[in-house]
């Protein structure tokens, strides 16, 4: 099985745009050392871009985020031998330009080459999340428990939330992920396709019951049912991303990479 990172909400940069999805394969950019991103179509009026900076394993070591030429914020991250990341650490904060923390470290089990939990802890040490497996089915069916940890200072409890993760794979892609709540009983099934090439195409997404409502979406263009296209450089990594809802084709994210 191929190993997979945990992550929550993750978007694959350079590569899928999977919101919502737990797992994401690491991928790695040997001989690139900064990437620039710019954003499109978000809220509060655009010229938002980021400069990613790599070592020479191609790991993102450190991002700076940037609305015009004015600098808002600084991360840094820090790996271990197996290239997950241990630390997500705050080095520039434009509402706090004083600070340096850690918002996020990471622990891992691992059985073979795949993650069976990871602890995700924020900076307070109170707060975590909880990701482990429990259930391998030919590794084409993986399900996951899901804690997350919620300390109530006023009150001296902590509250528990509890969801469960199915993803179902084929060749090697993920086509399906559920999230099923057993508290509300309720569950959110999203569908994945894929061009020949293993990049996003489609993403859409059902629930289980039906919401009264449905989803809002803030910042970029959103929907349940997107479709996704891409322009390449030469040697094939994105360099233009876009979404299209409703037959309407928007601008994301444009990349530049510099070695």
């Amino acid at each position: 099985m191929k190993k997979m990172i945990i992550t929550i909400l993750a978007v694959l940069l350079f590569a899928n745009k999977v919101d919502a999805q737990l797992f994401k394969k690491q991928e790695l950019y040997p001989g690139i050392r900064i990437v620039k991103e710019k954003s499109y179509n978000d809220s509060g009026g655009g010229g938002y871009w980021s400069i990613a900076k790599l070592d020479h394993l191609g790991r993102i070591i450190e991002e700076e985020y940037y609305r015009k030429k004015e600098l808002r914020g600084r991360h840094k991250s820090i790996y271990n031998s197996n290239n997950d990341k241990l630390y997500d650490i705050v080095t520039y904060d434009i509402n706090n330009p004083n600070r340096i923390d850690t918002i996020s470290n990471y622990e891992y089990k691992y059985q073979g080459n795949s993650i069976i939990y990871q602890k995700n802890t924020s900076g307070n040490h109170r707060d975590s999340t909880v990701i482990q497996l429990i259930e391998n089915k030919g590794d084409t069916i993986l399900i996951y428990q899901h804690k997350s940890y919620y300390f109530r200072p006023k009150t001296n409890t902590t509250d528990i939330y509890e969801k469960i993760h199915t993803l179902k794979y084929q060749n090697g892609l993920l086509v399906y992920s559920e999230k099923f709540n057993p508290n509300e009983n309720y569950k959110e099934m999203t569908f994945f396709e894929y061009y020949p090439n293993g990049r996003l195409k489609r993403r859409k997404i059902e629930r289980e019951p039906e919401p009264e409502f449905s989803g809002m979406y803030v910042g970029s263009p959103g929907s349940d049912d997107e479709s996704y296209e891409y322009k390449f450089d030469k040697s094939g990594r994105i360099k233009a991303f876009y979404c299209i809802i409703e037959k309407k084709k928007y601008k994301i994210t444009t990349y530049k990479y510099f070695k």
